[in-house]
């Protein structure tokens, strides 16, 4: 049973994937929402301009 386990962590391969696979799609959400939050700032503000 605890040959399966991956690393330090106590997952499973199966488990890091699916985590790490979470934490990319999260990171993308952040970026895009950050670069939405940006382009509104620059275009809203006019100290920018």
């Amino acid at each position: 049973m605890a040959d399966d386990k991956v690393g330090t962590s106590g997952l499973t391969l199966a488990e890091a994937e699916e985590l790490q696979s979470h934490l990319v799609e999260g990171t993308r959400v952040f970026g895009l929402i950050a670069v939405v939050a940006h382009i509104l700032a620059f275009s809203l503000s006019p100290w920018l301009h």
